[in-house]
């Protein structure tokens, strides 16, 4: 697979780095003259437009930007922040809710991770949320009885899920079908809230590790509101980067990679990284037997962003695996095979169509 946007592809994982972001490499790319569309069309797609206007504007570089794609930026970074200032009055609305639980929970992902960026920067327009199995059914209650149904989005309307899907969702993915209800902000009509009890796609596999991490939670920023400490939150964006980057479904959906994703980890260094908390997240990451999903999301995203430190570097040689093949392999347990691919791993993150070039190694994991 060959990529011949390596200037662009460059360009948007400096513009990534936000105030780490070298301001003479992202000029030198642009002195050389960059397909705007090309890029324009990554940082929509991987969700982090926002994140590019702020990191231009902080350099000074938006006046150096071709005029529609400066304009393009600045209406996708206002409405970004519109929308970051609409979940979060969506995360107070769920707080009341999230009170009454009278069992083990945590927020994941977006609810604590917009707090480390800076407004507009990182958008969501839904909250997950972290339980043991055999608590879904009253989650599903308590939800259901402050108004959430099941279902999806489709066209800017409600479509309710039928009992088979419902189902199936549960046993495959290790995820609820969503909970939407419609909350009627300026813009952010419908909050989906999106249930998780597995960290892998086998349900029920990893149950000891979700009781492990929802005994060991914290308060979120809104108070009484709980999510992961965060060597287990950490630990957790790699297993769900993972599970999604290496299953054929979600890349058969082009939802396997996003930047938006590793940009998460970027922050999070960036917030917590230091030899103490390498040293702390390493203990637990061999605890738990997480050492392939964590080498996979960390390993890559130090790659994709240039990160060399004491820190991350001797993370990252502590949870190594002895065996490194899964590292570019994709499995498709609904037919038990397995795939890989030929390219660089940042080719790959930008390949439009991952899917043709995978190609099948085997059966099973």
């Amino acid at each position: 697979m060959e990529n011949n946007k390596k200037e662009e592809n460059k360009w948007i994982l400096e513009v990534c780095k936000g105030d780490a972001a070298d301001r003479d490499k992202i000029k030198s790319y642009m002195n050389s003259g960059l397909d705007y569309p090309y890029i324009l069309g990554h940082l929509l797609f991987n969700r982090i437009g926002a994140l590019a206007y702020t990191t231009l504007e902080s350099l000074n570089l938006l006046p150096a930007l071709n005029r529609e794609m400066r304009n393009t930026l600045y209406s996708i970074y206002s409405f970004s922040s519109l929308l970051t200032d609409c979940f979060i009055e969506s995360l107070n609305q769920m707080k009341p809710l999230c009170e009454s639980f009278h069992f083990p929970y945590a927020l994941l992902k977006g609810a604590y991770l917009v707090s480390l960026y800076r407004r507009g920067q990182r958008t969501s327009n839904d909250i997950d949320i972290l339980v043991q199995p055999e608590y879904i059914t009253d989650l599903s209650t308590i939800l259901k009885g402050a108004g959430f149904k099941q279902g999806k989005i489709q066209n800017g309307g409600f479509i309710p899920a039928g009992r088979s899907e419902i189902i199936s969702s549960r046993i495959n993915r290790g995820e609820t079908v969503p909970f939407i209800k419609e909350i009627g902000l300026p813009y952010m009509k419908y909050l989906e809230v999106d249930v998780n009890f597995s960290l892998g796609f086998m349900p029920g596999a990893d149950s000891d590790i979700v009781g492990k991490f929802l005994s060991n939670t914290q308060p979120l920023i809104f108070g009484s509101v709980l999510t992961l400490d965060p060597t287990d939150f950490l630990i957790h964006l790699c297993a769900h980067l993972y599970k999604e980057a290496t299953t054929y479904k979600w890349v058969e959906m082009g939802r396997d990679i996003s930047l938006y994703k590793y940009c998460d980890f970027l922050v999070f260094f960036r917030n917590y990284m230091n030899v103490d908390f390498a040293e702390k997240l390493s203990e637990r990451i061999k605890e738990l037997g997480l050492n392939n999903e964590c080498y996979y999301a960390l390993y890559y995203t130090a790659r994709l962003f240039d990160i060399v430190d004491e820190a991350t570097d001797m993370l990252l040689e502590s949870i190594k695996p002895l065996d490194l093949t899964f590292m570019d392999r994709v499995f498709d347990p609904a037919k038990n095979r397995m795939y890989s691919y030929d390219s660089d791993y940042s080719d790959w993150v930008f390949c439009g169509k991952r899917r043709e070039h995978l190609y099948e190694v085997g059966n099973g994991r």
